[in-house]
């Protein structure tokens, strides 16, 4: 099975990458290319579509729709779009580089693209979307861990992965397949749990209140989970069954809770995605050997891992080697589109 058809009974896909120049924008536009018969919708967490990589400066693969297409972006970028085009709504969402328009693409071109990092105002663009027919919605999400209003929104979601992120192939399939894991740990049984996670003043971005629950069903508020003292709290609070974080599982918190206790059996680390747990791979099998387990109030269903073995400086890594260590430490469909695309074409 190729990508676009692992994705079709999905409407809204989320693309995130381990690292940056993981080849994000190369799977988009594999997306874009093999939807053509569809509505599709485009956005993104930030800003996406410019020449030069401003960190790393390096070029980076311009962004290319099709006639018909839906574009939410900010509108100072209008400009730097060179299709014609129709716009079809103003969002009043705001970012520092404007209002966030909608418009629909009436001829082949290039475009950039930025749009909303709040879950909230990130669900709004998907709605408004599907009031404008949308068949399939594509999210250009940002680096891993700064993907939650990405994951939030979608259905499912495509990992990006490759020689951005290490020189070492062992070194980014083990730590790929600890971010997918994290991306498809088991959901909560307990669904009032989700009350928590938005009851502090409604934003669930900004808040990194922790809690622990109580076998009466009461809460403990802990404070904030960046915070090594949230641990000292939950710690000395007695008959405890699940922590639950309103924003991140943090390493410094991981480091004193575990320097602190031995024994987690039974115990549950509830997040409400798995871009909230900022473990280290060692922090996160220590708490699984004492017996913990993690739960999200929402899981990203993570389809398929796409793989760049190209690093910005221009260094390589050996292709299939990468896919097909990445394959057997995930037990996921991996793709290389652009050597698969090449593959097709020689056949």
């Amino acid at each position: 099975m190729n990508l676009a058809a692992l994705t079709g009974e999905h409407k809204c896909i989320a693309i995130i990458g381990m690292e940056k120049n993981a080849g994000k924008t190369t799977v988009l536009n594999h997306l874009l290319e093999t939807t053509r018969d569809k509505i599709t919708a485009l956005t993104s967490i930030g800003y996406d579509g410019e020449q030069t990589d401003q960190v790393t400066n390096t070029g980076k693969p311009a962004i290319y729709v099709s006639c018909g297409t839906l574009i939410a972006t900010a509108d100072s970028l209008l400009n730097y779009c060179d299709v014609t085009r129709e716009l079809l709504k103003m969002t009043s969402i705001h970012t520092s580089i404007g209002e966030i328009v909608i418009f629909r693409a009436l001829s082949d071109g290039y475009v950039r693209i930025a749009g909303p990092s709040i879950t909230t105002q990130m669900n709004k663009i998907i709605e408004m979307f599907k009031t404008c027919n949308a068949e399939k919605i594509f999210i250009d999400g940002a680096a891993a861990r700064k993907s939650t209003a990405a994951i939030s929104a979608a259905d499912a979601c495509i990992l990006a992965t490759g020689a951005s992120y290490s020189t070492s192939i062992d070194l980014i399939a083990r730590q790929t397949a600890f971010y997918a894991e994290l991306l498809n740990l088991p959901t909560i049984s307990n669904k009032n749990i989700a009350k928590i996670f938005y009851a502090d003043h409604n934003q669930e971005e900004c808040s990194n209140s922790c809690f622990a629950l109580k076998e009466d069903g009461s809460l403990f508020s802990a404070g904030s989970s960046l915070t090594s003292e949230a641990a000292d709290r939950i710690l000395d609070c007695k008959n405890y069954t699940a922590v639950i974080f309103a924003g991140a599982l943090t390493a410094k918190f991981a480091r004193r809770f575990l320097e602190k206790t031995r024994l987690l059996k039974n115990l549950q680390l509830i997040v409400s995605d798995g871009t909230r747990i900022l473990l280290t791979l060692e922090q996160y099998k220590d708490f699984l050997r004492r017996g913990a387990d993690f739960r999200v109030l929402q899981p990203a269903n993570l389809l398929a891992i796409t793989t760049n073995p190209v690093a910005p400086s221009g260094f390589h890594l050996e292709p299939d080697h990468l896919k097909k260590l990445i394959e057997q430490k995930t037990g996921l469909p991996v793709f290389d589109v652009l050597a698969d695309k090449t593959k097709e074409v020689e056949n």
